[in-house]
């Protein structure tokens, strides 16, 4: 998860900016074949294409992404079976993620992170509050529903909170389908993320015109093709982490960001739209929503927040740290097990792992601001986390979140 601070000040204050800004994903890439689909809308599926990360002395190192998929990155993705009109749009996007290599960084794998970083914070009485306006779905279960969608009254897809962070293609996966009876949603990182398997699609705008990185113009004309289809969502997220570097996220200074989001985002909340705020790479130490939300002229009505902690006080600090700062349901969009100081390492036990998934799904599950989570199922976590393997079955991990959510 990458970030770039807006740099305000003196030359000397951007070098000291300049050590956050290569808490860089590792991410397995591969080039997919990308149509536009047309079935009464358009529908675009794709992966993130981009250069390496700059060299650069950081203090963070960047949690992996679920946009890569665990699958060997020569095997393409099945074809749809849905007839498809290839549009100038596609096109576009088609010929940016050829020209692309995906790769893996590796050059910040010994990166220090600052203690901070995953020092545990203590409760405050205003964390113990009860929202407002908002339903959580706490002691819900596999059978309830909801009949109106996702509302910012109702913001739990479908009554239940567990969901997954996949890749592109993962819903073609056996193990989604081992999944799907017991989760509500799922992302794969673009604006059109199709239903699948009784599990929702939940779209997002991964970057918009202030990101420079390489695939944001084809994910951009992707995105627009879907708004100019009159096609209204019924939750958006935007950006994935504008506070860290290109190819793995969005890169965008704050005013950027606060540009297209009133410019591309905010626009939905008018048609009924919930929308999701931009992701943070830094986790608990960002410094990006608050000038952020001081900029744009429509708030966010749930907070997109990343967790990559070791144990279960590091994923309280990060959920507590979010409520206590914007005051908004959060939606766990990513979750993995890092131990992320003093440098940036995925866990390896799989004991731990297994005790960070359980600990992890019953806090989500019974607090109320969280409402919904997904783990992270991207390449980049380590030979443990992954829920999937490269046969797209569940791995030992991926057996225990489906246990973990079974009984929900």
């Amino acid at each position: 998860m990458q970030y770039s601070l807006v740099l305000f000040g003196a030359a000397l204050v951007h070098a000291a900016n300049a050590e956050h800004l290569n808490h860089a994903h590792r991410h397995e890439r591969r080039v997919v074949d990308t149509t536009v689909e047309w079935v009464y809308t358009t529908v675009t599926r794709y992966v993130t294409a981009g250069e390496d990360v700059p060299a650069a002395a950081s203090q963070y190192h960047q949690a992996p992404s679920a946009v890569s998929t665990p699958v060997d990155p020569t095997t393409e993705v099945a074809a749809s079976s849905v007839p498809t009109t290839t549009s100038s749009s596609a096109s576009a996007e088609k010929a940016i993620l050829a020209s692309s290599v995906y790769s893996t960084s590796t050059s910040s794998s010994s990166e220090a992170v600052p203690t901070s970083y995953a020092a545990p914070t203590t409760s405050t009485s205003s964390a113990e509050q009860a929202p407002s306006a908002y339903s959580s779905a706490t002691t819900t279960t596999s059978t309830q529903t909801s009949a109106s969608g996702i509302t910012k009254s109702s913001l739990t897809p479908r009554g239940k909170k567990a969901g997954l962070s996949g890749y592109v293609g993962c819903q073609e996966k056996e193990a989604f389908a081992d999944l799907a009876p017991y989760i509500s949603w799922y992302s794969d990182y673009t604006a059109t993320t199709p239903d699948s398997q009784g599990v929702q699609g939940i779209p997002m705008l991964w970057g918009g015109d202030g990101s420079t990185c390489a695939d944001t113009q084809a994910r951009l004309a992707a995105y627009n093709s879907l708004v100019a289809t009159n096609t209204v969502p019924e939750i958006m997220f935007g950006f994935y982490e504008p506070d860290c570097n290109c190819p793995d996220s969005s890169e965008m200074t704050t005013g950027e960001a606060a540009s297209d989001w009133d410019s591309l985002i905010a626009p939905l909340a008018k048609e009924g739209t919930v929308l999701g705020s931009p992701s943070m790479c830094k986790q608990k130490d960002e410094d990006f929503l608050t000038p952020f939300k001081s900029a744009i002229s429509t708030e966010w009505d749930v907070t997109s927040v990343h967790i990559n902690k070791p144990d279960l006080d590091g994923v309280k600090a990060v959920v507590e740290y979010y409520w206590n700062t914007y005051q908004k349901p959060i939606w766990v969009s990513e979750f993995a097990c890092v131990n992320d100081t003093p440098s940036w390492s995925p866990c390896t036990d799989q004991t731990q792992v297994n005790s960070l998934i359980n600990d992890a799904v019953a806090y989500f599950q019974s607090n109320e601001h969280v409402v919904a989570f997904g783990p992270s199922n991207g390449n980049g976590l380590g030979n443990v986390w992954p829920l999937t393997d490269s046969a797209g079955k569940l791995t030992t991990s991926g057996q225990t979140y489906l246990n973990a959510i079974k009984s929900l």
